[in-house]
């Protein structure tokens, strides 16, 4: 029994120490290696060869889609230079779709190429203020001004009616598509400056991005146009106690570094597992629930219930994992309860992880093992597969 243990804990520690890029060659050996980007794209988008670097990337994401794992999607660093290149090509309305799912699945450099196409779009207060935490990549430091202010140009990606545009911009703010959003926004006030709800709604998505300032600044504007005939209605008191509130926000200190290294630049999800496992003798149902951070860290509540042998048997306890790519690792800790017996001991696991193409929900296959602490009783290890749906916070798939 001492040889699995031995093993398993190997496999476990290496997992959890190993530099990512030692994660990605093990991946590459299972056959799940994410696709690189395409080095040509790059070079021909400095070199200012917008229609090559454009093919370059094309070319690039359909490889990618196609060799990818469902666990990597598409690289997020991809799909925001993507975006990027189509902006430059004054494909806005593909740009938008992309750039927002790159930034949904956590892109380092999300917000910079965000801002270069707002910027492309002439909207430079939105890109100003998207730009307040990016990060610019070296690979193209010293290009980028020059090719947004080639390309800068006046492009409307609105067709409706004021009021039904409005209701397509906070939906769009809803579904996490913000750089759309924003851009739907900044196109309205363009066309209608005096209408003060078009602020107030506004406002809210950069107060969801945490920029609660700009936040502020719009829903003052908003405050500020509402009518006379509504100054003392329940609507205004409403809008200025939030005003109130955002601007003792803007006075507190800001989070630590290292608890937004902890929880990642967006806000958590919700998460939700079931499965099943399989163990010498017994047979279990599995939940979990609990929250997974842009970073790819996650914490969840463990339940399980089933048959060990032939008498019934249950665990409760909690857990955190860390995903690289399609593979992940973790360590909890769990109480093992059955009729007569209650064991609390460590539960190390490791795993695939297959995402689908929305990355909403997972496959996930794992090997688990538990480590008695205060008992005699012997090491044990079972086999899981389960499903795991990620939710946001407002209730919707992401």
């Amino acid at each position: 029994m001492k040889r699995p243990i031995i093993l398993f804990t190997f496999l476990l520690f290496a997992s959890l120490q190993a530099h990512a890029q030692t994660i990605e060659k093990i991946n590459e050996r299972l056959g799940f290696s994410k696709p690189s980007i395409s080095k040509e794209a790059r070079i021909d988008l400095t070199a200012g060869d917008v229609d090559k670097a454009l093919i370059d990337y094309s070319e690039a994401v359909t490889r990618a889609r196609e060799s990818r794992s469902a666990a990597y999607g598409v690289d997020g660093e991809l799909l925001a230079e993507y975006a990027y290149t189509l902006a430059l090509h004054h494909d806005f309305e593909a740009s938008f779709m992309y750039i927002d799912r790159a930034r949904m699945v956590g892109a380092k450099h999300g917000d910079f190429y965000a801002a270069q196409i707002l910027t492309l779009m002439s909207y430079t207060e939105a890109a100003k203020q998207m730009m307040t935490q990016a990060e610019i990549p070296d690979w193209i430091a010293n290009h980028y001004q020059n090719l947004t202010q080639k390309h800068i140009s006046s492009f409307s990606i609105n067709r409706d009616a004021p009021k039904e545009a409005l209701k397509r911009a906070n939906q769009l703010a809803a579904n996490h598509q913000t750089i759309q959003a924003i851009a739907l926004f900044e196109e309205l006030i363009k066309l209608h400056p005096d209408a003060y709800i078009l602020y107030i709604d506004y406002s809210t998505v950069w107060e969801n991005k945490g920029n609660k300032e700009y936040a502020s600044t719009l829903l003052s504007k908003g405050i500020e146009l509402m009518p006379d005939n509504l100054s003392e209605s329940e609507s205004k008191k409403t809008f200025s106690s939030h005003l109130s509130m955002l601007n003792n926000a803007n006075t507190t200190p800001e989070k630590p570094e290292w608890i937004k290294k902890a929880i990642g630049d967006e806000t958590p999800r919700f998460m939700t597992y079931i499965g099943a496992s399989a163990a010498r003798k017994a047979f279990f149902l599995n939940g979990r629930m609990g929250l997974y951070s842009s970073n790819k860290f996650s914490t969840a509540i463990n339940m399980g219930l089933g048959l060990a042998g032939e008498s019934f048997s249950g665990n409760i306890g909690i857990s955190a994992y860390k995903n690289w790519g399609a593979f992940f690792a973790g360590i909890g800790i769990s109480d093992q309860f059955s009729k007569g017996s209650n064991t609390l001991g460590l539960s190390p696991t490791i795993g695939l992880s297959f995402l689908d193409k929305s990355q909403s929900s997972s496959l996930d296959v794992s090997l688990s093992g538990f480590i008695p602490i205060f008992s005699k009783s012997p090491f044990s290890y079972s086999i899981s597969v389960g499903k795991t749906i990620y939710f946001n916070w407002k209730g919707g798939k992401k």
